[in-house]
């Protein structure tokens, strides 16, 4: 028997974004989604979770449900890259995160960085671009090649 309450649950408009919630389903997982600011009841939750994930480069996430909306999954990806920024936020301070961040975005669509190039990236001196890409290479996020004034920093697949 399929519950009337949650007819207005339709997976296709939940999957594009054009989802209109009325009230939570499960009152605990509502209230967490607020506290996160992932949800405030007005509907935005799911279409401001598919921007997120768009923005961060993570894949779309799936959503299934049963014919009678007793339950709903929602499966969410990591996306490639992440252990590198959990490598990031163990051994770097805020400004090398943030600076890194900009390098590995460069680096999505650029084979090689030198330090030359990291150093106008970031608007840093050469050689303050050089420690981060030193102490990229020793946290395994960038591998190396080639001597101190010519060393390419480059990324390796995950």
């Amino acid at each position: 028997m399929v519950c009337q309450c949650f007819r207005w649950i339709n997976l296709e408009r939940f999957t594009s974004g054009k989802v209109k919630g009325r009230k939570y389903r499960n009152r605990r997982i509502g209230e967490l989604f607020k506290e996160i600011e992932l949800s405030e009841k007005k509907g935005t939750g799911i279409p401001k979770i598919l921007r997120e994930l768009k923005q961060n480069g993570s894949p779309e996430p799936e959503f299934d449900m049963d014919e009678g909306r007793t339950y709903l999954n929602a499966i969410i990806r990591i996306r490639d890259g992440f252990k590198r920024i959990d490598k990031m936020s163990e051994s770097m301070s805020e400004l090398e995160r943030a600076r890194m961040r900009i390098i590995l975005l460069y680096m999505e669509t650029n084979r090689e960085i030198n330090s030359s190039v990291a150093a106008k990236l970031l608007e840093v001196e050469i050689k303050t671009a050089s420690r981060l890409l030193l102490k990229a290479e020793k946290l395994d996020l960038l591998k190396g090649a080639g001597k101190t004034k010519n060393k390419v920093y480059f990324r390796e697949s995950d």
